[in-house]
């Protein structure tokens, strides 16, 4: 049966979005015409790779985490020599490659510390590990390798999932991305792409350019719908500092303005603070384009929900853009380079900043603010830039490295521990000041914790 004519029109619009898309959303991709991102690929699923040396892989993994991981405390206390060798055995003998993998992830999660694990590309996070940390020489031999020179990527809509009772909700969706403007919402459930079940990687992986069709389902048991969603191949850095600056917008609430943007990466200070100039321009920018007129704003809410992390630097140079005054952790204990990129922020002055934020500032977390992200947290905190609103952080802050293993998988090790006045954030976090939870399943986009921060900060804050 051929296709509707309204259908297939449709398409074409959205093929036509997707090409605009490529072209302002997604970082170039290529230095050359032999790296196009129309026929790149990344590294393809654990499922269809050859397989594993589980030996050589194993080995690996073990060795490198009695090298560099930190705390020596934490491999005694689990005998981590008696458990290398059960487990070494059982992955010899798994049934899979896959089901081998699980084993080798599941003796690390016995170490229960953050940035510590055993990553596969079937997950989101082994392209944001290799564009954001990086670093090591077998890193950067694998994006030249896998990626064309090109720089990490995968081909996906801009949305991220969560599994509840073996379904996927939609947990995280980049503002500006072809899932936002194509109707899907915080809470939807996904259940096929393209007529097959839901794989977060694995359902757009090879359809960069092309339309996806994502069903979805809005409530339980209820029917699903269709979506014409465009495929972009997403470089993590630039996709989260472009969906930064597209989140920020003015929301007149109770008869005050509030300025909102979204973080989506502690790592591009840079795109925070474009992201506060498209919301409260400077005094010298609102003289130049004659908007002198417009008010001020009378609070901001800085939301850090969703898979947030980067680096200390840029977290403090974001606390920076919202005051430029004072310190933010005390007593803390920073690497040399973080102490270099401090030094050097004190030295710079901007006759053109912004008016400060400090005590007018709301900021929104969850679980999945976890890393710089938290570190960012405690600073806003003991700044005294204004209240934290939404359910505590990952507890995830350690300094870490990632190393390339057989398979091309990734081995990411905790390296040290950070202590902020004395106290460790690693397994407890930054907690709220007023808890607010937000459901995930069939939410249908609902925000009670952006909702609760607006009236906190119309009735907490003036200019």
């Amino acid at each position: 049966m051929s296709e509707p004519a309204g259908r297939m029109q449709t398409r074409t619009a959205l093929k036509g979005f997707a090409v605009v898309f490529l072209m302002t959303f997604v970082a170039p991709l290529a230095p050359s015409d032999d790296a196009s991102p129309l026929r790149a690929e990344a590294p393809v699923s654990l499922a269809k790779a050859p397989e594993l040396d589980r030996a050589k892989l194993f080995d690996a993994v073990t060795t490198r985490i009695e090298e560099r991981f930190f705390d020596g405390g934490k491999l005694k206390s689990i005998d981590w020599e008696q458990r290398a060798i059960e487990t070494r055995k059982a992955v010899l003998a798994a049934s899979d490659d896959a089901e081998a993998v699980r084993l080798i992830q599941a003796m690390l999660g016995e170490l229960k510390t953050s940035h510590t694990a055993l990553i596969t590309p079937d997950e989101y996070s082994y392209y944001f590990l290799v564009d954001i940390v990086g670093g090591q020489d077998s890193v950067k031999e694998l994006i030249a390798r896998k990626f064309w020179g090109a720089g990490p990527f995968f081909a996906g809509i801009g949305a991220f999932t969560r599994e509840q009772g073996g379904k996927h909700f939609v947990d995280a969706v980049f503002e500006g991305s072809p899932a936002d403007y194509g109707g899907l919402k915080y809470g939807d459930e996904i259940v096929a792409v393209d007529g097959e079940p839901y794989r977060p990687i694995a359902s757009f992986s090879g359809k960069v350019g092309s339309v996806a069709v994502v069903e979805t389902r809005s409530r339980s048991g209820g029917d699903t719908s269709k979506l014409y969603i465009p495929v972009a191949p997403l470089r993590p850095k630039h996709a989260m500092s472009a969906a930064t600056i597209a989140s920020a917008r003015v929301i007149e609430h109770a008869g005050k303005r509030i300025g909102y943007v979204h973080v989506w990466g502690v790592h591009d200070a840079d795109a925070f603070k474009q992201a506060l100039a498209k919301i409260e321009p400077t005094e010298r920018e609102r003289k130049a384009d004659g908007s002198d007129e417009t008010p001020p704003l009378d609070a901001l809410i800085v939301d850090m929900r969703g898979r947030v992390g980067g680096t200390m630097g840029a977290a403090r140079q974001m606390l920076e853009a919202l005051d430029q005054r004072g310190s933010y952790w005390g007593e803390t204990r920073f690497s040399e380079n973080a102490q270099r990129a401090r030094r050097g922020q004190r030295e710079r002055t901007d006759a053109a900043s912004m008016p400060p934020f400090r005590g007018r500032t709301v900021l929104l977390t969850n679980d999945g603010t976890r890393s710089a992200g938290e570190i960012f947290a405690q600073g806003f905190r003991q700044g005294g830039f204004g209240p934290i609103v939404g359910t505590p952080t990952a507890g995830a802050v350690s300094a870490a490295a990632a190393y390339v293993v057989p398979g091309d998988l990734l081995l990411y090790v905790a390296v040290t521990g950070l202590a902020f006045d004395g106290k460790s954030l690693e397994g407890s976090g930054v907690a709220p000041d007023h808890r607010v939870e937000r459901p995930l399943a069939y939410a249908g986009g609902a925000d009670p914790v952006l909702d609760a921060a607006l009236d906190l900060a119309a009735k907490q804050f003036t200019r």
